[in-house]
C-alpha cells in the first residue's frame, strides 16, 4: 500500500531535504511529474540533462526511503496551453485557444486545445513526417530505457488524465439535450432552459454555482455522471486503449520489470464509469504487472467552493472506482485526490470524507500536490496518518480517527507467511496510547520510523496459522 505526495516536476527546484521531510510524514511513494516537453524538446531528439535531473530525484528518494512512479503529466496538452507536449507536437491548426473561470474549462470551450487532442489521437504527422503518438511512444521507450533497472521506480503512468479532444462537443449536446438535462433545465426554470444558455451558465461563478447547488440532489448527479458514460467509453475504447498497447508495447521491449499504470478518461475523474481494459504483453496475453489509477474529485474542485465538496458524491466517485478496478482484476491507487492549496479549517471536513472513502476501499494514494508549508496548512492531519505498511496476508480493514488517534486494523494472515506484519504510526496515534493485539501472538515490536519524529514502526511477527487479528490504539 502506497501513501504519498504528488509531485509535480517541470523546471521547478527541489531539494533533498525536502524528499526527507515526505519520509518524515510516513509517505512511502511518490508520484513524480515528468513532461513530454522536457523529454523530447524537439522531434526525434531527447533531452537527457533533464532525465539526469528525474534521476536525481530519484535517487535522493531512494536515499530517504521512497519509491517513485513517473507520471507523464499532461494539463491542456501542451506546454502552450499549461504543461505537457511541446510545441511542435501541438497541432493546434489554428484554432483560438479559451479559458474559463476555471483552467479546466479549457478542455471543454478551447478548440485549440480539443484539436489538438485530436491529432494526437489521430497520430497525425509531426513536422519530421513521424505520428505524434508514435513520438510520444518512443519518448516512454527512451524514458523506460533509462529506469528500467532502477529499483526505486515502480512504475510508468503512462498519461495523466487523457482527455476524449473536438468529441466532447457532442457529448455535451447529449448531456444536455438528453434526461438529464431536461431534469436540470426544470430545476433552474427562468435561469436557463436550453442547452446553450444552460452552457453559458456554467461558465459564470455565479451561474456554476447555482448548478453545483443544484447536483447536491444524488439522483441528479448521477443523471449527470451517467449521460456521459457512453461517449467517454467510446472514446477509451476507440483511442484511449490503442495508445496504452502502443505504449506498453515499447515499453516492454525495454523493461518488463516495472508496473504500467492506467488512468481513464478525465470524465471519470467525477465518477462517471470507465471502460478501459488491460493491455496485454508482448506475448498477447495479459500484461501482469499493470494497475488501475483513477483520480477522485469532486465538481467544487479548483472552485472556490472546494470546501464544500459532497459526500455522497464523493462516495459514489470512490465507489464506482472501486467496482472498476475490480472488473479489472487490478490493484488501485487513487493518483490524485485533494487539490487543497491554501484552504483553512473549513476544508476539514471534506478531507475527512476523502480519507474515509481511501481506507474504505484498502487502496494505495498519491495526494496532489506537494508544498513545502504543508505541515502548516490545515489538512495536514488527514495526510499525516497511520497506515497498514506490509500485511502477512490480507487486508480487511483500517481506520484513523485523527481528531482522537484511535486507529484499527484488521487483516486475515496467511498461512506459511514468515514476514512481519508492519504499520506505520504517527506520534499522535501511539504516545501514551494502549496497544491491543488479538490473538496477541509473539506481541510487537516497535523502531522509530524517523530520527525526526515521533512516529514508529509496528513489527507484529505472524503466528504462522491462517486466522484474523485485530490491532486497536486508543
Amino acid at each position: 500500500m502506497y501513501w504519498s505526495s504528488t509531485w509535480f516536476w517541470y523546471n521547478q527546484t527541489c531539494r533533498s531535504k525536502d524528499f526527507a521531510k515526505m519520509h518524515a510524514w510516513g509517505m512511502n511513494c511518490i508520484r513524480l511529474g515528468i513532461i513530454w516537453d522536457g523529454i523530447e524538446p524537439e522531434p526525434g531528439k531527447y533531452d537527457d540533462a533533464y532525465l539526469d535531473g528525474v534521476a536525481k530525484r530519484v535517487a535522493w528518494a531512494a536515499q530517504h526511503g521512497l519509491y517513485v512512479f513517473l507520471d507523464m503529466h499532461q494539463d491542456l496538452f501542451s506546454g502552450l496551453y499549461a504543461d505537457g507536449a511541446p510545441a511542435w507536437a501541438t497541432l493546434h491548426e489554428d484554432r483560438p485557444h479559451n479559458q474559463g473561470g476555471v483552467w479546466s474549462d479549457a478542455y471543454l470551450i478551447s478548440p485549440a486545445v480539443q484539436v489538438a487532442f485530436d491529432n494526437f489521437w489521430a497520430n497525425a504527422p509531426a513536422p519530421d513526417g513521424v505520428g505524434i503518438q508514435d513520438h510520444y511512444a518512443a519518448a516512454w521507450r527512451h524514458v523506460a530505457k533509462r529506469f528500467a533497472e532502477d529499483p526505486t521506480v515502480i512504475g510508468y503512468d503512462i498519461m495523466n488524465e487523457p482527455f476524449e479532444g473536438t468529441s466532447v462537443t457532442a457529448a455535451q449536446k447529449v448531456l444536455l439535450r438528453g434526461e438529464f438535462g431536461t431534469r436540470l433545465a426544470q430545476r433552474l426554470k427562468d435561469l436557463a432552459q436550453s442547452p446553450g444558455q444552460i452552457a453559458e451558465l456554467w461558465k459564470q461563478p455565479s451561474g456554476r454555482a447555482v448548478i453545483t447547488a443544484l447536483l447536491e440532489d444524488i439522483t441528479l448527479y448521477r443523471a449527470f455522471v451517467d449521460a456521459q458514460k457512453g461517449p467517454s467509453q467510446a472514446f477509451e475504447r476507440r483511442h484511449l486503449q490503442q495508445m496504452y498497447q502502443r505504449v506498453a508495447n515499447v515499453i516492454r521491449a525495454v523493461d518488463p520489470h516495472h508496473i504500467l499504470l492506467l488512468e481513464p478518461s478525465y470524465q471519470c475523474n467525477a465518477g462517471v464509469y470507465s471502460g478501459i481494459e488491460p493491455v496485454t504483453g508482448l506475448d498477447g496475453k495479459r500484461d501482469a504487472l499493470q494497475a488501475y489509477v483513477p483520480h477522485a474529485y469532486d465538481i467544487v474542485v479548483d472552485t472556490p467552493a472546494l470546501a464544500s465538496a459532497n459526500p455522497r458524491r464523493v462516495e459514489l466517485i470512490f465507489d464506482r472506482h472501486g467496482k472498476t478496478a475490480k472488473r479489472l482484476g487490478m490493484p488501485m491507487i487513487i493518483g490524485e485526490w485533494g487539490a487543497f492549496g491554501g484552504a483553512d479549517q473549513q476544508i476539514l471536513p471534506s478531507a475527512r470524507i476523502l480519507q474515509r472513502q481511501i481506507e474504505k476501499l484498502l487502496c494505495g494514494d498519491t495526494y496532489w500536490d506537494y508544498d513545502v508549508a504543508m505541515e502548516e496548512k490545515a489538512y495536514f492531519k488527514i495526510l499525516k496518518r497511520s497506515i497498514p505498511s506490509r500485511i502477512a496476508g490480507t487486508l480487511l480493514q483500517y481506520t484513523n480517527h485523527p481528531e482522537t488517534g484511535k486507529f484499527t486494523c484488521r487483516w486475515k494472515e496467511k498461512k506459511g507467511i514468515n514476514a512481519p506484519t508492519i504499520i506505520y504510526l504517527t506520534e499522535a496515534s501511539f504516545k501514551d496510547r494502549a496497544v491491543h493485539l488479538e490473538p496477541g501472538g509473539a506481541g510487537f515490536h516497535v523502531q522509530p520510523a524517523s530520527d525526526t519524529s515521533g512516529d514508529v514502526y509496528l513489527s507484529i511477527p505472524p503466528t504462522g496459522e491462517s486466522l484474523e487479528r485485530l490491532l486497536t490504539i486508543e
